[in-house]
């Protein structure tokens, strides 16, 4: 039985898993990433965690990191929540220590193409998946292969210009006026619900309780970002031509709250055509890990 290994590193903590073919976890272990650290302790660590791993049926490593990954040289080339790991050499040196091909992507590429191949997304061509979180990412991924662009930021949808004149609800200054996180993220519906309502909508799972007992104002605020989130759909669409959408991510939790008006929106907004296209809720529990697993598989096949 063949067998591939996923990192899911993050700021806090780094968890690595052994999974098959079919996606499931034969063996996990979770540790503190040392990310604040530098590359040198992460990459040790790590090291350490694998090797309490049955290495001998395993065909790739995947490395799932929080920002954009040039895939071409196979490094980071942004990484805020891990100062100092730019450009470094992660996979030539853990391949050469453990004589396995080891490759690394975003995490939201990796979420996504863990959808794409064992979710949600399974059985379509071409997958266009989104995460609805803090911050919203996303990731193309096409018959199992995810694009990754010019030095990895294909997909990176945060700064797509939605509506232009929106006040800006973010703390991130590089975001263009109006972008779908400026104005639609977990992050931004829970500055708009302080400002609306008050400090018992401050964050975004607050306003959607509010929304769910019937707080008008929490209900418009959920409209107005379903809307926005559709309008970014509808660029998508437009450009890529999904055969699915797949929506992940924090915000999704409350996908009753929402994704029937994103639909409706969506579909006054595209061609007939693109209008049928599904806009399904991921269905995984693990896509972080998983999805690195699969990143190594994807490489290989």
């Amino acid at each position: 039985m063949s067998s591939y290994i996923g990192i899911d590193l993050g700021g806090t903590n780094v968890r690595v898993a052994k999974v098959d073919d079919e996606g499931h976890i034969l063996q996990d272990v979770i540790e503190p990433s040392h990310g604040l650290e530098g590359p040198e302790k992460i990459e040790e660590n790590i090291l350490e965690m694998l090797r309490r791993f049955d290495l001998s049926d395993v065909l790739s490593i995947g490395l799932a990191i929080p920002g954009p990954v040039d895939g071409q040289k196979n490094v980071i080339t942004l990484a805020t929540n891990i100062p100092g790991c730019e450009g470094y050499p992660f996979a030539d040196n853990m391949q050469r220590e453990l004589g396995i091909p080891v490759f690394l992507d975003n995490d939201a590429n990796a979420a996504g193409l863990a959808e794409c191949l064992l979710g949600s997304g399974k059985g379509y061509p071409v997958v266009y998946y989104l995460t609805h979180s803090t911050g919203i990412g996303g990731a193309l991924v096409i018959e199992g292969k995810v694009i990754s662009g010019h030095k990895g930021y294909a997909g990176e949808i945060a700064n797509v210009i939605v509506d232009p004149e929106a006040k800006q609800y973010s703390h991130y200054k590089h975001l263009n006026q109006g972008a779908v996180e400026a104005v639609a993220s977990g992050f931004a519906l829970g500055l708009k619900g302080k400002e609306l309502i008050g400090d018992i909508a401050d964050t975004a799972r607050k306003v959607f309780i509010l929304a769910g007992e019937g707080d008008e104002k929490a209900k418009a605020i959920i409209d107005k970002m379903a809307k926005d989130f559709a309008t970014c759909l509808s660029a998508i669409a437009a450009i890529c031509a999904p055969d699915c959408f797949v929506i992940g991510g924090g915000c999704s939790n409350s996908s009753v709250m929402y994704f029937e008006q994103v639909r409706n929106y969506y579909r006054s907004m595209v061609h007939p055509t693109m209008a049928e296209v599904p806009i399904l809720k991921a269905s995984l529990s693990e896509p972080g890990v998983l999805g690195a697993a699969m990143i190594g598989k994807s490489h290989l096949s």
